[in-house]
């Protein structure tokens, strides 16, 4: 029923699960499951689609949780004791019983370069995790070969477990009035909160191989308009000064001869 049983700790353990079903290794889910399968959900089992190919986009499976948390790439959901979630009587945050032993549930999507939108959810408790029970797909042997490519998927720290990713984010706030879960792959038994952050989808964003900005040159400093002046004369103005001069002379020199009558 299940596309894999293991541990998805990582993104890089996300994207070898896509890259297996890519290539056929491994088999993406293609319905929902019914409410007798998702009983019968164990630790360890991780469920992988196609939105379009399945015709879904939330994943139910008939069980309560709890509101989301962000857990470094991953959403992640505490199983609930209760039947349904409790609703909010006062302006106080709500009381959640845990389910003892109770499942944990990690939530994954990615939009790939060819804009195919994939959907992956684990389950796991923390007693399997702990003892080593299970399996992560980058240590699984029945999986060496698989080799996620480049340029496919988008670009994810593979070391990434609880904080922090390189790719391009959309995490999308719904309004209150409108379920703020609605775009995350999350049990339909829910009753979604709001203010709560949409799930963290990665797109695919190309390298930019556009050549870097060539320097530019500064402007060169001009000398001040005196100096320019004083270098390249004016004619109009030196010829205007040569007129004046010649004026001054000629009254200069009437000026004598009438002195010495």
């Amino acid at each position: 029923m299940e596309t894999y049983f293991g541990h998805i700790k990582t993104p890089q353990d996300a994207l070898v699960i896509f890259e297996a079903c890519r290539l056929g290794q491994l088999r993406r889910i293609q319905r929902r499951l019914s409410a007798k399968e998702g009983l019968q959900i164990k630790s360890g089992a991780v469920f992988a689609w196609d939105e379009s190919e399945a015709g879904m986009r939330r994943w139910t499976d008939g069980r309560t949780w709890s509101p989301s948390r962000v857990s470094g790439s991953f959403l992640t959901y505490r199983e609930l004791a209760t039947k349904r979630r409790p609703r909010r009587t006062s302006k106080t945050t709500p009381i959640y019983t845990y389910k003892t032993n109770g499942l944990i549930k990690q939530s994954f999507s990615i939009c790939t370069a060819a804009n195919q939108k994939l959907h992956l959810i684990s389950y796991y408790n923390k007693a399997d995790v702990v003892a080593g029970r299970l399996t992560q797909p980058t240590a699984d042997c029945t999986l060496s070969n698989i080799v996620v490519p480049r340029g496919v998927y988008p670009d994810l720290n593979p070391l990434d477990t609880g904080g922090g990713h390189s790719a391009t984010v959309r995490n999308i706030r719904r309004p209150s009035s409108v379920p703020s879960l609605t775009l995350s792959p999350v049990s339909s038994d829910e009753e979604p909160t709001g203010g709560e952050l949409g799930s963290p989808v990665f797109y695919y964003t190309p390298r930019s191989t556009a050549p870097p900005p060539l320097l530019s040159t500064p402007a060169p400093i001009l000398p001040p308009l005196l100096l320019i002046q004083q270098h390249h004369p004016d004619p109009l103005v030196d010829s205007n000064n040569d007129t004046r001069c010649t004026e001054d002379k000629r009254q200069l020199n009437a000026l004598e001869r009438q002195l010495q009558l």
